[in-house]
């Protein structure tokens, strides 16, 4: 039998751009993946010779390079139960396999209803990803799949499995057996194999994939070849010089102005606003002072040692502007200004030189197009938005987008209670780019969790291995901006036709153990949680609400939608909420502690309420929804501050009902000590979720 590497190198000789069925599967074969028996042949005897040999009921294809579609072309007659169908269906398949310079596949009849599909396609990007999913006619007109990268651990072919939404399908419903997860598994980590060790391999299709007597096998495949572009280009030391940008000694300021509100003035006010200690060195040709700086006239006028160069000027001065930097021996550079390959073709042609300038220099470049970076714990930013001083914390962010280091950052540190450790925006990342930006967050001691905004990644294999050994020990939690779907109109395999850009890249995520989110608000409210709170252990939640509805509500949501859990509370817990109740409520998870604070007090209702929700071991959250009105009473909130330190272990989150200035009081209270608040009832919940998702990854 002819090996994998024969058969690609034959048909690619042979200007073929596909396998045909039979040679596809002999490759699944060759790496175990179990195939239905069948047997090739070029006359009507021959195919009357293997129906007797494998027994009827049998199939009949077109087997050939040109037949993708054998089902949509006609190139196929299932069923065949006797030597008299078999030669009516030869009469009309024999000819069409003639003419597609093919042979007829006799194959048996595989008796199975569950129909699957798995598939490996070659992202240009990402390397070779596997799919599994519904198959049949169900696999293009309910798309319901999942992707990862290969290689695939026991634990990816877990979690694919459950991500579907015909999940159930694999289990043993209706008298079936369950499928055999661990063949499945097998079929799965194959096909990933198969992409590893064969680039000529761009796609390989197993649509159906049956299921019988619980095991996997492959009925149909289609390969599609493609002659590889390039070889994988090796990867390079990702954290040099980055400490240059981070904890910069001595600092220059190309373009700094004395005029107020000009970027080249803010940022000299914001490096001096947050108490830098280094050396701070403005140049500007008129020379002079600013805000007590002594300013330089130009860059050669600069003393030696300068490890740091914030630019601002025009665009057009960029490329100079470097090669100048380099002369004076500055390593890294921060590059503010626009006007580059997002604008227009000139732009284009801009960032081309300034790109050549950094290749020819080696300096270490952020952006164009940043709007800087900060390093609370060097008491640095070079951000020139105003800013003032930015509040230290454990919270980093990557972003790929101006707006996080000057008006997000205002917003937070003017309206929300906790602060950051390091905050970088790439712009258009030349040089810098995000996966190297993780790898020294992932290595940063001040760094507890990370939060990113991308659209685009300039090294998605590298960014998702960094990531894979980061979110073993910190949260990374990820918007991604511009998610849309590939054009797959005119994709020969399913496998294709089913996958996007964004289905790729969500199983190769996950598979990194980085936590997708989608709403950009949640950038700041999930890191003011885990600013000042533990992740959850787990997924079990209580609550304590003044509403039924709102028990009742978020019961709903947080099971269909968070996929939180709101279990039975233990039973001395249980007890002891109905003995501080009137009688007329029944106690149970989630409680409903109005007719309690109405008997004995606001305060006591929840203080006693919450506690005891604390204590119980059926419980890893909890989330006070506290009702403070004028009328209904505004109790001191020490026992919140008081109960979130007694249960350091356990997050305990607090929203609101009720009058709106109460609401910004208690807020103002509770966060500076240590006690996140949401507006929305909604929030904390959905906070949650993420970070459940993150622990989850943490303990992969």
């Amino acid at each position: 039998m002819k090996s994998t590497p024969t058969i690609i190198a034959e048909a690619l000789e042979a200007g073929q751009d596909s396998l045909n069925e039979f040679d596809s599967k002999r490759i699944l074969a060759e790496y175990g993946i179990p195939t239905a028996t069948e047997v090739p042949t070029a006359t009507r005897d021959g195919a009357l010779a293997a129906a007797e040999q494998i027994g009827y009921p049998v199939a009949l294809k077109v087997c050939s390079a040109a037949a993708a579609h054998k089902s949509k072309e006609g190139l196929l007659a299932l069923g065949i139960t006797n030597p008299a169908e078999l030669a009516t269906a030869l009469d009309q398949l024999l000819p069409a396999a003639r003419e597609l310079d093919g042979r007829i596949l006799v194959q048996e009849m595989v008796s199975g209803v569950r129909e699957l599909a798995i598939g490996m396609i070659r992202d240009e990007q990402l390397g070779p990803c596997v799919m599994f999913g519904l198959g049949g006619i169900f696999a293009e007109a309910l798309a319901d799949v999942a992707f990862r990268m290969a290689p695939l651990t026991d634990t990816d072919v877990i979690e694919m499995s459950s991500e579907i939404k015909g999940s159930r399908l694999l289990e043993g419903i209706r008298g079936l057996e369950p499928v055999d997860m661990k063949a499945l598994g097998h079929c799965l980590q194959a096909l990933g194999k198969i992409g590893r060790d064969n680039p000529e391999i761009k796609e390989l299709d197993v649509n159906p994939l049956l299921i019988r007597n619980g095991l996997p096998v492959a009925v149909d495949a289609l390969a599609v070849l493609e002659k590889p572009l390039r070889p994988e280009q090796p990867t390079i030391s990702p954290t040099v010089g980055l400490r240059h940008f981070f904890e910069p000694q001595k600092v220059a300021v190309i373009g700094a102005s004395a005029t107020p509100h000009k970027a080249g003035n803010d940022v000299l006010k914001n490096i001096q606003a947050n108490g830098y200690e280094g050396s701070i060195y403005p140049v500007n040709p008129k020379g002079g002072e600013i805000l007590g700086l002594k300013v330089y006239s130009s860059l050669a006028d600069l003393p030696d040692g300068i490890d740091l160069a914030i630019v601002i000027l025009p665009a057009a001065a960029t490329p100079q502007a470097i090669m100048d930097c380099a002369a004076r021996g500055i390593k890294a550079v921060v590059l503010a200004a626009g006007g580059f390959a997002e604008v227009d073709e000139q732009g284009e042609t801009l960032q081309q030189a300034t790109l050549d300038a950094i290749r020819e220099t080696g300096v270490r470049v952020i952006g164009p197009n940043t709007s800087g970076h900060t390093s609370t714990p060097h008491k640095f930013t070079s951000s020139f938005f105003p800013l003032g001083k930015i509040p230290r914390g454990k919270i980093s962010y990557i972003a790929q987008t101006g707006n996080f280091a000057t008006h997000t950052m205002r917003y937070i540190k003017t309206a929300e209670n906790f602060g950051v450790a390091r905050v970088l925006g790439l712009g258009n990342k030349l040089d810098v780019e995000e996966s190297e930006v993780l790898d020294y967050y992932a290595r940063d001691p001040e760094t507890g969790a990370i939060f990113m905004y991308l659209e685009s990644f300039k090294k998605p294999r590298r960014f998702l291995e960094v990531a894979r050994e980061v979110t073993r020990s910190k949260p990374v939690i990820l918007l991604k901006g511009g998610a849309t779907e590939a054009g797959a109109s005119a994709a020969v395999a399913h496998t294709a036709a089913l996958a996007s850009d964004d289905r790729l890249l969500d199983g190769a995520l996950r598979q990194a153990g980085v936590v997708r989110i989608y709403d950009y608000s949640h950038l700041i409210l999930t890191a003011k949680a885990l600013a000042v709170m533990p992740l959850p252990r787990g997924n079990r939640v209580s609550f304590l609400a003044p509403s039924g509805a709102m028990l009742v509500c978020m019961t709903d949501l947080c099971q269909r939608r968070w996929g939180l859990q709101v279990p039975e509370l233990e039973e001395n817990t249980r007890q002891y909420l109905q003995d501080i109740s009137p009688p007329y409520i029944r106690m149970r998870n989630p409680v409903d502690i109005w007719p309690s604070a109405l008997v004995k007090g606001v305060e006591f209702g929840y203080r006693e309420g919450t506690e005891a929700v604390l204590k119980d071991a059926n419980i890893d959250a909890v989330v006070m929804i506290l009702m403070i009105t004028d009328e209904t009473g505004v109790p001191p909130l020490d026992f919140v501050v008081e109960l979130a330190r007694r249960y350091p272990d356990k997050p305990l989150y607090v929203t609101f009902s009720g009058q709106k200035k109460h609401m910004d009081a208690a807020k103002a209270y509770l966060e500076p000590q240590g006690v996140p608040t949401f507006s929305l009832i909604e929030e904390p919940f959905a906070v949650l979720s993420t970070l459940v998702r993150c622990r989850q990854a943490m303990e992969r």
